[in-house]
């Protein structure tokens, strides 16, 4: 279990914010996200540990709404164990663990009584390498999330947030005629894409992005882009 230095902090339950708010929130339509006031998310004194060993020291930083915010550095820096702390995706490393606070407009998101999937609805993430899941089909990639966490939902909505999606995504008029084939059978570039669209089903407040066209074209890496 991820910890912080506040450990009173962490015992108790964090006031109402975002994020429980979140939790029990079915996805809305296509002016769901507009609806919503953008959030700020700020790391205060955030340190990560794998074990004993010390990857991240001390970050202090603010993610300012509507913004694009890049993390740059060298190579194992621990540009992407940040990244993973921000939606509570560290703490899945076995011997992973969290000292610091993470707020998302002022709740605490490591806090008592917060949901990790509530977390990770409103900070979502897309990672170096496409990883579409790989007996889905294209249409069941974009709608995993919908299936799992979203209770009851009519099969016309869900057609709309996936249309949504894949629009979003820059992928729709490439596989709109396909949606039943399986997603890995897409190109490099489409199954980033895909993955994206998977993302952002429930209009997160924050995508995180791993380097998502590292190991892509260019034509690709602007569709992405765009």
């Amino acid at each position: 279990q991820a910890k912080s230095s506040n450990e009173v902090g962490r015992n108790t339950v964090s006031p109402a914010g975002p994020v429980t708010a979140t939790s029990s929130r079915a996805p809305g339509g296509a002016g769901a996200a507009s609806r919503r006031q953008a959030k700020t998310l700020v790391a205060k004194e955030v340190n990560l540990y794998y074990g004993d060993f010390h990857a991240v020291e001390n970050v202090n930083m603010t993610i300012e709404p509507n913004k694009v915010t890049a993390l740059i550095g060298s190579s194992g820096c621990g540009k992407t164990t940040f990244l993973r702390s921000l939606n509570r995706m560290h703490e899945l490393t076995p011997g992973a663990s969290v000292k610091g606070e993470i707020t998302l407009d002022g709740e605490d998101i490591y806090a008592s009584g917060v949901d990790p999937v509530a977390v990770r609805r409103l900070i979502g993430m897309v990672f170096q390498q496409p990883n579409p899941f790989p007996t889905m089909s294209i249409y069941d990639n974009v709608a995993a999330g919908l299936n799992f966490n979203a209770g009851k939902i009519s099969k016309s909505e869900k057609d709309e947030v996936v249309e949504r999606s894949l629009r979003g995504a820059h992928l729709w008029d490439e596989v709109k005629d396909r949606l039943d084939r399986p997603g890995s059978g897409l190109s490099g570039g489409q199954q980033q894409r895909l993955c994206i669209a998977r993302a952002t089903v429930f209009s997160p407040e924050v995508l995180l992005m791993d380097v998502p066209c590292s190991a892509l074209d260019p034509v690709a890496t602007l569709a992405i882009e765009d």
